[in-house]
């Protein structure tokens, strides 16, 4: 019996740490669609357009998602044309409002980010391609947070660009 309440307690200071709230976002599931009969082998340009003034992105983060966004499309070597581009890239953001609940009845209500960039053609306008991710937020985060949210969410999305048919 007292080798069994030992192995019991082992085991809840095994799941109790796990059960702590972390610093730390969580991420959740990328998704992610495209147009099947583009070849994104030719999508060698693109430029930003331009967020409306009632946008719910603010500036600071505008800048952080141009940022992190320019530097991996450049790596996959892409570059940013504003004469002629071949596409044109739009950022949408948002969030809601969660809620998690337990068997003994006890909640937990967080927010959720969402960042989503969306690829159009520049001839057609219309939208070949698309990748969204979704990440838990917490009320006061700092800016060195924020960058690395942003910059772990964007590198999230763009793995699946270009997109494998």
């Amino acid at each position: 019996m007292k080798s069994m309440l030992i192995g019991v307690f082992i085991c809840l200071l095994a799941i109790v740490p796990g059960c702590a709230v972390s610093d730390k976002t969580i991420y959740h599931d990328v998704t992610y669609d495209f147009d099947v009969d583009v070849d994104f082998s030719q999508v060698k340009t693109y430029n930003w357009v331009k967020m409306p003034a009632t946008s719910r992105i603010d500036d600071f983060n505008q800048i952080r998602i141009k940022t992190a966004v320019n530097a991996k499309l450049n790596a996959l070597g892409m570059k940013l044309n504003v004469k002629k581009p071949d596409v044109f890239l739009v950022m949408y953001g948002g969030g809601y409002k969660a809620v998690d609940m337990t068997v003994v009845m006890d909640y937990a209500v967080y927010d959720v980010g969402r960042l989503k960039l969306a690829m159009y053609d520049a001839e057609s306008h219309n939208e070949i391609w698309w990748g969204e991710a979704r990440a838990d937020l917490f009320y006061e985060m700092t800016p060195a947070q924020k960058d690395e949210v942003i910059e772990t969410s964007v590198q999230r999305i763009l793995e699946y660009y270009p997109p494998v048919p």
